[in-house]
């Protein structure tokens, strides 16, 4: 999800295990793997076979890289897809301040609460390829000194977080105010 500290995280993993990174973002506008431009969500309408096929060019012999779309990318082995996820209360707070609109916030916080972007990588890599962090105000370095140790020692599944958001704000009382401004867009 935009906001959960992808880039940073991603950038410190592959400067520790020495690998190439690539941030999707920078390579969609560097490389113009979009079809146009939404103003309305400010983001790129991404043409996922041109991402594809770029990335997995860049990512020969390895790397790091750093996305919102749960895509492989073409003539790579993917070892791992490690998912960085956010309170989504917190998720909220982060994006508002980086001046998402309240429609966007909408979209991401929700996908963060339903677990869509676990569902999603599930689904292009399978189980077993899968690892959860709760990046929830953690320093984004240190745990990419984690995850780069666990991988040396093949040990990085001993990592994964079972993460049940709407469980922990039951239990914490702010699911129904969370649900309430998610309802406004009809979610």
């Amino acid at each position: 999800m935009a906001g959960v500290g992808k880039t940073v995280f991603g950038r410190a993993l592959a400067s520790l295990l020495g690998l190439k990174f690539i941030d999707v973002p920078e390579l969609v506008d560097r490389r113009k793997l979009y079809s146009g431009y939404d103003v309305e969500s400010k983001a790129y309408l991404v043409d996922l076979r041109k991402l594809s096929a770029a990335a997995g060019s860049e990512l020969r012999g390895g790397g790091v890289l750093a996305s919102v779309y749960a895509f492989k990318p073409r003539g790579v082995r993917v070892s791992w897809a490690i998912i960085l996820r956010v309170r989504p209360t917190r998720l909220l707070e982060i994006l508002r301040g980086r001046g998402y609109p309240d429609e966007k916030i909408r979209e991401n916080v929700s996908a963060e609460l339903i677990d869509q972007p676990l569902v999603e990588a599930i689904q292009k890599f399978g189980r077993r390829k899968i690892v959860q962090l709760d990046a929830t105000d953690v320093d984004l370095e240190s745990l990419a000194r984690r995850a780069a140790e666990a991988i040396k020692s093949r040990i990085l599944r001993q990592l994964d977080r079972k993460i049940d958001w709407i469980g922990e704000l039951e239990r914490s009382g702010e699911l129904e105010e969370l649900l309430r401004f998610l309802e406004r867009s009809g979610f």
